[in-house]
């Protein structure tokens, strides 16, 4: 596993539950929630088939719940919207929709707003 990026303030223990953690559930599941995320890693985790590593973006919000996603669209809205308030030098949200659109295939994928 190699971590890309993460919060400053999380804990060893935080970070184990949140990329090897059993409770770990899928960001499809908060379809729709806006999330109030206290922690957040961006990681490669090796595939047990020993093909290319896949980028996983992992959340805990400040009810304690993880999520984690390998949805490119979701990870680079997440990412964006950090960047953007960096080189805005405000502070970086914490709620954040998790939210669903279609392609023109018709295949849905997750999306990531500023939360409200």
């Amino acid at each position: 596993m190699e971590i890309i990026k993460k919060t400053n303030n999380i804990k060893a223990g935080e970070l184990y539950a949140m990329t090897k953690g059993p409770e770990v559930r899928k960001m499809q599941d908060a379809k729709g929630e806006v999330l109030d995320i206290l922690a957040y890693v961006i990681y490669k985790d090796d595939k047990d088939d020993g093909s290319d590593p896949v980028t996983v973006l992992s959340v805990k919000t400040t009810e304690g719940a993880l999520y984690a996603t390998n949805s490119k669209t979701f990870i680079r809205n997440f990412v964006d919207i950090l960047a953007m308030y960096d080189e805005c030098g405000e502070e970086q949200p914490n709620l954040f929709k998790v939210g669903s659109a279609r392609s023109n295939a018709g295949r849905e994928y997750l999306t990531c707003t500023v939360g409200q």
